[in-house]
């Protein structure tokens, strides 16, 4: 026999007690009813919630009698009926882009997922090389070469790929259940209320905008307490064991598993208890956060998630060693793009960012984001073409800092085809080889394009699908990326806990990074300079370790010479790889001089003085800077 009483958990949706369920729900409305309901989709109760049950503006009740494993419910708010807004786990909207309009109802999750012996990785962002995906356009491509196409289960089928790359966590844009075709009016951003564009069907062979709207990316309100259930390849009542299970086979790869959280609403206490869900329900490593600063603050300080990756775009940081936090902005996106196309002005800028990675807060770089060009399209398109979205090319950013190379958009001339394959390979040295975590997007890697859209938001098509080139240029790259990826591991120099100092600290004659012109030591920061030797010394992070790595940048569109400083007796600048074809910097080293091409980045290593007292020691690295 049913039995209710007043709960006496502070619970957001619903949890299992024992033999008792308790349900809590926030709400200011004193006209609140739970309708509990049958597979069959017949009522089978309905229970108002009165004042003795209330505190403030939340509900609790404690029900006892009823198999709720076996029950689907929602709430009748001021006669209207909607989904618990914690709900874990939702009917209905398995079909992604299309509303059949029936009921969604919440159901409740059972806790029988069996982890085996699944723990946090615990990777710090000095070791952490991210990788941003959208679960349905990682792999609904036919090129994909999965099974499970556009789901959690297809991420599962790419885990050889993306531990081959070498990167060590993905990024998911956001994968829990928002409202992507006006499935959820009672939502404030709802499609049914705020078209998002006109959009494209999920149909690449039908061309032109469609009446109906989707929403590709989900950064609007939403129901953040479940996996998205059309990401799922298994239709079946428990939509949140697929995700589970990627999170666990992502571990066993030596993966971490972070997630986008948009929040629109304000309530702090909310946004804390949905965070530690996550964490603790499904065990991911860490969440791209999007809301109010003050909500950041409680982040911040909630000790259940001082060991989880936080990353926001407004952090300031503070308590030195307290590096669970990030900062993502586009500092580094604005400086990298205009150093790579050549403009002026931007060296000093360049060594900044660069070398930027604070002592009390990790730096987040990237060059390319889900809002903008892809990689390929940024050196290939000098304008966005966001004609598809309907809105008559008024959305998207104008300012892309991009450079098509001399011809707009796709082409077969050879020489802008050979510029853009060494521009590409530019744009990740300067991500892979600076200081703070970088950040790559899925597909920039095989030369991923949108046609030079730059803000597909409401495109679910070919266009915004991850498309698996396997073209020699798309495998090149590939290869080229998996290779920075490896020797940015290898040489712990390049991705420290903390900014290198440019000083000798260890008075063993190199500091641990300098900064070298047409004269060794002495670099020169005009506003018309575009090329700078960066050298490292590898004993900084491992005193048994006396490797020398020194990168050449040249942005300029004509060649130039860089002094290499002086190393080991009888030890020789050795190039290692490079941007530019083999062939023109095999033989770059002449007398302590490297010829960088033009537009090119070289990278070579050699072995340094062992003795004190040795060439360089306590040498105090000199710039001119006569700009006005």
């Amino acid at each position: 026999m049913m039995k209710i009483e007043r709960g006496c958990k502070n619970v957001r949706g619903v949890v299992k007690s024992g033999s008792s369920y308790v349900f809590g729900l926030k709400s200011e409305s004193r006209k609140v009813k739970l309708l509990l309901f049958k597979k069959t989709g017949e009522l089978a109760a309905e229970i108002p919630f009165t004042d003795e049950y209330r505190t403030g503006f939340f509900y609790c009740v404690r029900i006892t009698g009823i198999k709720a494993d076996h029950l689907y419910y929602c709430y009748e708010i001021d006669g209207h009926c909607v989904p618990d807004p914690c709900g874990t786990n939702f009917t209905n909207c398995s079909d992604y882009g299309r509303t059949t309009g029936e009921k969604v109802l919440s159901r409740v999750t059972p806790d029988d997922f069996d982890w085996e012996d699944d723990k946090p990785l615990k990777k710090t962002f000095a070791e952490s090389v991210l990788y941003k995906l959208h679960v349905r356009g990682f792999t609904k491509s036919r090129t994909s070469g999965v099974k499970k196409k556009g789901t959690f289960a297809g991420i599962i089928e790419k885990i050889p790929y993306l531990k081959d790359l070498g990167i060590t966590a993905i990024e998911l844009m956001p994968a829990y259940e928002y409202d992507d075709c006006g499935r959820f009016p009672e939502l404030k951003e709802s499609i049914a209320s705020n078209p998002y564009g006109t959009g494209q069907v999920a149909d690449p062979y039908r061309a032109g905008p469609i009446e109906k709207p989707v929403n590709y990316w989900g950064y609007t309100d939403a129901y953040h307490f479940a996996p998205k259930a059309s990401f799922c390849a298994t239709k079946r009542a428990d939509y949140t064991v697929e995700f589970k299970t990627m999170v666990k086979e992502l571990h066993r790869a030596g993966i971490e598993c972070l997630m986008e959280m948009y929040f629109t609403r304000e309530d702090i206490s909310e946004i804390l208890s949905c965070l530690r869900y996550w964490v603790s329900e499904y065990h991911v490593d860490g969440f791209h956060f999007y809301g109010k600063p003050e909500a950041l603050r409680a982040i911040f300080e909630d000790p259940i998630l001082a060991e989880t990756k936080i990353i926001t775009v407004y952090w300031d940081g503070e308590k030195p060693g307290c590096r669970h936090m990030a900062n993502a902005n586009e500092g580094f996106l604005q400086t990298a793009r205009k150093f790579l196309k050549g403009d002026d002005n931007q060296l000093a800028d360049y060594i900044r960012v660069n070398r930027a990675n604070p002592l009390a807060t990790a730096n987040i770089n990237y060059i390319t984001n889900h809002d903008g060009f892809t990689m390929v399209d940024l050196v290939s398109y000098d304008r966005k073409h966001n004609e598809a979205n309907g809105e008559g090319g008024r959305d998207g950013e104008n300012f892309n800092f991009s450079w098509n190379c001399g011809e707009e958009g796709r082409t077969k001339k050879k020489k802008v085809v050979a510029l853009r394959k060494k521009q590409l390979k530019n744009a990740f040295m300067m991500l892979l080889l600076s200081a703070g975590t970088p950040l790559i997007v899925a597909g920039d890697e095989f030369l991923n394009s949108q046609g030079g859209n730059n803000n597909p938001y409401c495109i679910d098509s070919e266009v915004t699908w991850t498309t698996w080139n396997q073209t020699k240029n798309a495998s090149e790259l590939r290869s080229f990326v998996k290779g920075l990826i490896a020797f940015r591991k290898k040489h712990r120099i390049l991705h420290m806990e903390k900014e290198l100092l440019g000083s000798d600290a260890l008075s063993i004659g190199y500091p641990d990074i300098s900064w070298h012109g047409t004269s060794a030591w002495i670099n020169a920061l005009e506003n018309y300079d575009r090329h700078v030797g960066i050298m490292y010394c590898a004993s900084y992070a491992d005193p048994e370790d006396k490797e020398l790595i020194y990168v050449a940048y040249n942005m300029h569109w004509e060649s130039h010479e860089l002094a290499l400083p002086e190393a080991a007796k009888d030890a020789v600048w050795t190039p290692v790889f490079g941007s530019a074809p083999e062939a023109e910097w095999r033989n770059a080293v002449h007398d302590r001089q490297v010829q960088v091409g033009p537009r090119s980045i070289l990278v070579l290593t050699c072995k340094m003085h062992e003795e004190k007292g040795s060439y360089g020691k306590n040498r105090t690295v000199k710039t001119t800077d006569r700009r006005s």
